[in-house]
């Protein structure tokens, strides 16, 4: 093998990497763009079910704890099983959002910290 040759395969290597990080980027940037579009409608509707006291609301607030604080809420995958398809959807793309944002997303809530809680009290039987 010739040394332009090598040269040459080396570059078309580089160039293909480069083009790969590039469309990584974007494709990671267009996410962005779709969970912040769709983030604060969807985290509105997680929190507005949460606020019940059926077995919807029950999951949708461990979804929203486990967002909130991971340590002490683990987020268990089965919740998303349980839940309508809608909330599931909305789910998916809070939990998208939350690895996105620089913001806690309790913040775009109004009173969110107060909420969550709330939500933590009713959670561990504190109230009801």
């Amino acid at each position: 093998m010739t040394m332009p040759n090598l040269t040459q395969r080396l570059n078309e290597r580089s160039r293909q990497a480069l083009e790969a990080m590039q469309a990584a980027e974007a494709d990671a940037e267009q996410r962005l763009a779709r969970v912040e579009q769709l983030g604060p409608t969807a985290l509105s509707r997680l929190a507005q079910v949460a606020q019940g006291d059926s077995g919807q609301s029950h999951h949708c607030r461990r979804l929203l704890l486990a967002i909130y604080n991971g340590p002490e809420w683990p987020l268990e995958l089965t919740r998303l099983r349980v839940i309508d398809r809608d909330l599931q959807d909305a789910a998916l793309v809070v939990i998208e959002w939350a690895t996105f944002t620089g913001r806690e997303l309790h913040e775009y809530l109004d009173d969110g910290d107060r909420l969550m809680q709330r939500f933590w009290l009713i959670e561990t039987g504190g109230e009801g």
